[in-house]
């Protein structure tokens, strides 16, 4: 079913820091339309009532509630009933954790390459509730090296999130080992990441890895599970499904705005990676 674009944006997060990609407010239960961001928001209810809308699923909150709104998740407050909710917002780059150390939890590669969600609804979390409301009062106070709290305050928070609030039973977490070839291989998939709808080549992967390509093929098939050329497929199809859901383009141009030079070999590669056509997922 095809998206009306009145009723639903891509918003575009204007971070004040191109270094430190987090945004904190207070926020109140106002009515908007329905969006969509790459960025992970979470909203902490402390006080009043309120109703939220992530993807299809109508989420009626109270004091303590925390609402997580995965990459991608169309969302919006809704008017059902009185509106009094008041609570902490929080938009964070999906790259935060990874920026700051590049051995620091990898978001993106578990709830994008890998396809895992965090839960929407959390209540009663005592200690998730204080991690909120100390990283709202680092960052009003703003004293010295309060960037460093935060971002220690918030690697605590998605551990936590990791541990306990994934629709899915495996664990994220990653091992020693594990991260040494993750960190082999980092320059690759951010260029995969930013580049998906370019031509790339296993050659100038492995290049960027200062590796040959024999070890690079080697240690990301040991990493993802996949060969170069399926991640960057299974990559370019995630998009593609986002796009069918959230906006009205034609089949063709999202195929192309996905890096398929061919629209047959696109569908037959979404109908392996996704099980169905692109015209089902857009219904």
């Amino acid at each position: 079913m095809k998206k009306n674009k009145e009723e639903l944006s891509k918003q575009l997060i204007p971070f004040p820091s191109s270094n430190f990609k987090i945004i904190v407010n207070d926020g109140t239960s106002k009515v908007f339309n329905k969006a969509y961001h790459e960025e992970i928001e979470l909203k902490y209810f402390y006080e009043g009532v309120s109703t939220v809308m992530v993807d299809n699923n109508v989420i009626a909150t109270k004091p303590g509630d925390i609402i997580v709104i995965n990459p991608f998740e169309i969302h919006s407050n809704v008017n059902i009933g009185k509106l009094t909710g008041k609570y902490v917002s929080i938009i964070i780059d999906i790259d935060f954790l990874k920026e700051l150390n590049p051995n620091g939890l990898d978001l993106r590669r578990a709830l994008i390459s890998k396809g895992y969600k965090f839960k929407n609804y959390i209540e009663n979390d005592l200690r998730l509730q204080n991690i909120i409301n100390r990283v709202a009062e680092e960052n009003a106070s703003k004293q010295e090296n309060y960037k460093l709290v935060i971002y220690g305050l918030m690697t605590e928070f998605f551990i936590i999130l990791m541990r306990n609030y994934i629709n899915e039973t495996k664990c994220l977490l990653p091992s020693e080992t594990h991260s040494k070839i993750a960190d082999l291989i980092t320059p690759a998939l951010s260029k995969i990441f930013k580049d998906y709808s370019q031509k790339i080549t296993v050659e100038e992967l492995a290049d960027l890895c200062s590796v040959t390509k024999y070890h690079f093929c080697r240690s990301f098939k040991k990493e993802t599970g996949l060969t170069v050329v399926q991640y960057i497929i299974n990559y370019r199809i995630s998009v593609a499904e986002v796009m069918l859901k959230t906006t009205d383009n034609n089949i063709e141009d999202i195929a192309y705005a996905c890096g398929f030079d061919d629209v047959s070999y696109f569908y037959r590669c979404y109908k392996k990676v996704k099980g169905t056509s692109p015209k089902k997922s857009r219904k």
